[in-house]
Order: structure tokens, then C-alpha cells, then sequence
């Protein structure tokens, strides 16, 4: 059996509740990957850690610009320490065990922040709430063969400004917007759009084949 840990994102609606959304449990289910629903609360934390055979960071909200050195002028919306708190340890331990790790829209951004990058604090409009025929261009990779151009979703208002060392840019939007990285050595991979959503889409099944491929290695 194979665990993949996941950090809960959170929300408070007559109460603090901590969950993660169904649509990424499905995708991993499709590949008899096992989800570990990750707390801001675990006392715990490295022992669980210790239990995943890779990790999937998932959407949110935004990350706290002082990560990245940067003042929050009201830009960086429903910000939440402990969340961000729990996707740095997170993404600190699969770096430095060299664990799998997929980042999905927050979570190509946790990456890419906690990794020693930066992030737009806000783009503006241009890139919410498009559910289909966002156009991407895509390049040449170890991990991720998509076709040239390809047609995605989009559901954000930040996005990579400095990219870490260490990474390559494999996809960006026709208006230059990054939209996929991989590590140049690591097991690990970033995708901005949402492809949980997109279940039937090819892009989908390259993304979580590459990643179950990542987890089949590592643990081999």
C-alpha cells in the first residue's frame, strides 16, 4: 500500500473545519494510491511524514509574502500561517528525503516559494475562473509529454515571479504566465492549472502517470 500525504487546507464557516477536496482523493484512487490527510494540528507531523511514499500539495489560498521578503499591501487574500506552515514541512522533508511531490495550483506555488522562489502576488482577472481553452504552450521534459499546445483550466490570481533553482519551466500560458515546472534532479513536479477537475482530459492521466511512475521508482 502506498500513502500519499496531503496537507488540509482550511476554512471556518460557523467553526474551523480541515479538509481536502474529493476531486483529488478520486484521482488518487484511480491509481491505488492511498491519501494521508495531513493537519495543521498533528503533534505528530515527522512521524507521519515518515509513513508517505510521496506527497501531493493541493489549491488554497494564498501564501504569506514575507516567505518570499516581500509586504502584503492587500494583494495576498485569506492568508493562513499554519497552513503555509504545514506545506514548507512538507515540502522541506520530501526535498530532503527525495520523496515524490506534486504541486497543484497553491501548491506549484508552495513549491516554488519554499524552494527559494517567488510568486506574483497578484495578476489580476485573467487567469479565474476559466473552466476550459485556456491555451498553453509546452515544452520538451523528462516527466510530462504533452502535445505542443494544449488546452487546460484556470483558477488563480498568483502565480511563479523568480522561479528556484534548480527548476525548468515545461509549460507557460501564451501571455508568458508559468504554468508547469519539474526539478532538474528531484522527483518532483508543479502544475498551476487544476487537473483534478479536468478528470477525462489526457493532460490529467500524463500528470498522475508520471506521478505514480515517480512513487513506483522510489519505492521500488
Amino acid at each position: 500500500m502506498k500513502l500519499i500525504g496531503i496537507p488540509a487546507r482550511v476554512m471556518n464557516t460557523g467553526g474551523i473545519k480541515e479538509y481536502i477536496n474529493q476531486n483529488y482523493l478520486d484521482e488518487l484512487q484511480k491509481y491505488r494510491l492511498f491519501p494521508l490527510l495531513l493537519t495543521t494540528k498533528n503533534i505528530n507531523q515527522i512521524n507521519l511524514l515518515t509513513l508517505c511514499n510521496g506527497f501531493l500539495i493541493p489549491g488554497g489560498d494564498d501564501i504569506d509574502p514575507s516567505y518570499f521578503n516581500e509586504v502584503n499591501a492587500g494583494k495576498s487574500l485569506d492568508i493562513n500561517l499554519e497552513v503555509d506552515e504545514l506545506d514548507k514541512i512538507i515540502i522541506n522533508w520530501a526535498v530532503k528525503e527525495k520523496k515524490p511531490l506534486l504541486g497543484i495550483c497553491r501548491g506549484i506555488q508552495a513549491i516554488n516559494v519554499f524552494m527559494g522562489g517567488s510568486i506574483y502576488q497578484d495578476i489580476g482577472k485573467s487567469h479565474q475562473h476559466i473552466i476550459s481553452n485556456h491555451k498553453v504552450k509546452t515544452y520538451p521534459n523528462r516527466l510530462l509529454n504533452f502535445k505542443k499546445l494544449i488546452d487546460v483550466n484556470s483558477y488563480h490570481h498568483q502565480a511563479i515571479n523568480v522561479l528556484s533553482n534548480g527548476f525548468k519551466v515545461i509549460a507557460k500560458h501564451v501571455d508568458g504566465t508559468i504554468e508547469a515546472i519539474i526539478h532538474d534532479s528531484l522527483p518532483i513536479l508543479g502544475i498551476q492549472w487544476h487537473p483534478e477537475l479536468l478528470p477525462e482530459s489526457k493532460e490529467t492521466r500524463i500528470i498522475f502517470d508520471a506521478f505514480l511512475k515517480l512513487i513506483n521508482l522510489k519505492n521500488s
